[in-house]
């Protein structure tokens, strides 16, 4: 039987979280959760440890990158584990890095699923899911990865969606912003300014907000708090332009060219 259960939490705040991943964490007898890959804006610890009937021991970075998660498995030899990260668990790289240590340390483990933003950009856009190509992440410190520009051009050269996720700073209680990262690719190459993209903020949120526009205007819109994401937008289907107008606010001049 599987010791280690990783719960995804959803998009906004607790009540993302599943039934069933609900009922593994509070059948666990320690539950852990971390906040740091993703910011969940109107989470509430003290309603989750309610609901839940447990106390949560939150981790930081430095405990799950730097030493490995070395508690999380060490509890996980003595008692039954429930560990709780936003959005969807695996879409984290740290979290994919966590289980095969699990695995080579001989504790099974299995995933609940919760809503991310990698499959909830389309419902908030109306863009389809088979037209997104590679996600980046651009991060908060200068300077620009070559990656970046490399992964919008060679994805824009296919006609497909690039989904921009932007870093988060926990500890300090920071993320960049759409502005802030907008600014930073067409500072490095300013033809960017002229393509169409769709910044997307707080998804799921009741004040989820969406924007379609060309850059160089949408790096102008106030888009609020956290979390915030970024779609630069390929080749349109009819559909997606159809959604682009409705949905995202985008005017008729700047579809026609990526129709």
């Amino acid at each position: 039987m599987d010791s280690f259960a990783f719960i995804g939490l959803g998009l906004n705040d607790e009540k993302g979280l599943t039934l069933e991943g609900l009922e593994e964490a509070r059948r666990a007898d320690r539950v852990f959760a971390e906040f740091y890959t993703n910011p969940m804006p109107a989470l509430d610890m003290k309603r989750l440890e309610k609901l839940i009937g447990k106390k949560i021991h939150v981790l930081n970075r430095t405990q799950l990158e730097e030493e490995g998660g070395r508690e999380l498995i060490r509890s996980a030899k003595e008692d039954s584990v429930a560990f709780l990260v936003p959005g969807d668990p695996m879409i984290a790289t740290t979290h994919i890095s966590l289980r095969l240590s699990l695995s080579k340390t001989g504790i099974g483990s299995r995933i609940i699923h919760g809503p991310s933003i990698i499959s909830a950009v389309c419902g908030a856009t109306g863009l389809q899911s088979y037209k997104f190509s590679k996600t980046v992440t651009i991060p908060y410190d200068p300077p620009l990865p070559a990656s970046v520009l490399e992964t919008i051009s060679d994805n824009h050269g296919r006609g497909l969606h690039t989904l921009l996720l932007l870093d988060v700073k926990a500890d300090q209680n920071k993320q960049l912003t759409i502005a802030e990262a907008l600014t930073k690719i067409t500072s490095a190459n300013p033809s960017l300014e002229s393509r169409l993209a769709v910044g997307v903020a707080r998804i799921g949120a009741r004040d989820e907000r969406v924007k379609a526009s060309r850059i160089g205007l949408l790096i102008n819109e106030d888009f609020g708090g956290p979390p915030q994401s970024i779609v630069v937008v390929g080749k349109l289907h009819f559909m997606e332009t159809e959604a682009l107008r409705i949905i995202c606010d985008a005017q008729d001049s700047d579809l026609r060219e990526n129709s």
